[in-house]
């Protein structure tokens, strides 16, 4: 699997989380995989609410070093719900680095139809999102731009998804905008506009939003097309 680049400062903090979920859980502990320079996945074979009083009484020391508190799993609840978070998990199991300990990866794979699924329904639901936020920010530029760079990089992880999917993966934005173009029948520059919003950027929020609106249904479209098409 592929991981990602971590400095050392980054893996000394997670192998204080590390450290600290191995005296929680003594015995059972299975082991913690970082998938991000802050986000960690860890495994123990069970646990309780006398481990989550324990891990909140040092929750502050991770938010010290830049953590997140981690996503805590049993092996059996990552194995029987693969189906069920097939985005989420698959970009762990795509993307990490082993902190410490053995992670229950032996065997397990995502299967295309259910990742497809997943992500028809992330689209729908950015779509949605988009569509509330239009009406809520009503008609003010501030809020109009704010709502638009805050949902372009769940954006751009639908396009990477859909590539991925299509057996084209990519991760820089120049790919993903040749990629999503093709894909939703825009021109190249629409979706490398699009990808190029930051949350600082100036731009005129009432003319951004139709195109954004117009590339997200399109890219739901494709999904669900893609679906039908499986059945």
């Amino acid at each position: 699997m592929l991981g990602f680049g971590i400095s050392d400062d980054r893996r000394a903090a997670f192998a204080r989380l590390a450290a600290d979920l191995e005296r929680i859980f003594g015995g059972r502990f299975v082991a913690l995989v970082a998938y991000d320079t802050r986000h960690a996945a860890a495994f123990a074979d069970s646990i309780g609410v006398a481990d989550l009083a324990a891990a909140a009484r040092v929750a502050d020391g991770w938010a010290r070093l830049d953590l997140a508190v981690p996503l805590l799993l049993t092996p059996v609840e990552f194995r029987r719900s693969l189906d069920t978070f097939p985005i989420e998990y698959g970009a762990i199991l795509r993307r990490h680095v082993v902190i410490a300990g053995t992670p229950p990866f032996d065997g397990a794979a995502v299967a295309d139809a259910d990742a497809r699924r997943a992500l028809e329904v992330l689209a729908k639901g950015h779509v949605l999102h988009l569509r509330a936020g239009a009406m809520a920010t009503g008609g003010r530029a501030s809020e109009g731009r704010d709502l638009i760079a805050a949902s372009i990089d769940p954006f751009r992880a639908l396009i990477a998804n859909a590539a991925r999917l299509a057996g084209h993966p990519a991760d820089a934005d120049e790919d993903l905008a040749v990629f999503g173009a093709a894909r939703l029948s825009l021109p190249v520059d629409t979706i490398r506009g699009l990808l190029a919003i930051a949350v600082d950027t100036d731009f005129d929020p009432s003319a951004v939003m139709p195109v954004y609106l117009d590339a997200a249904e399109r890219l739901w479209q494709a999904l669900d097309r893609h679906e039908e098409r499986a059945r």
